[in-house]
């Protein structure tokens, strides 16, 4: 079986755990693997986010994003949540794109998932 290219596309934050830990299983499968966060799912881009998720939550979202990140898994954080009122402390790794940057990856792709 060919290796699929698949494209997640994250609105919720409370959905990042499973998509995550599906995408790296995807990954480790051989498929290549793109996530793009946008609205409330942006949020987990944010360094800040993701210690209070680890504290609250008991979730080592950090953890998951570096796995994912080590197994070429591309994160893309919507540009217009630059806007947030106290701005973005992206990620390491994470990158912002708009939307033409995420029609061309999912015409590419060979299934796009939304969560």
């Amino acid at each position: 079986m060919a290796n699929k290219k698949l494209v997640y596309f994250v609105s919720l934050s409370s959905n990042v755990p499973y998509v995550l830990k599906e995408a790296v299983k995807n990954a480790e499968q051989g498929n290549e693997i793109t996530i793009f966060f946008d609205l409330d799912g942006a949020r987990v881009l944010d360094k800040r986010y993701l210690k209070i998720m680890e504290r609250t939550h008991h979730i080592d979202l950090a953890y998951l994003m570096k796995r994912a990140m080590d197994l070429g898994i591309v994160f893309f954080g919507c540009q217009m949540n630059v806007l947030i009122a106290d701005g973005l402390e992206l990620v390491d790794g994470a990158q912002l794109a708009g939307v033409a940057t995420f029609l061309e990856t999912a015409y590419q792709a060979d299934a796009v998932l939304s969560y």
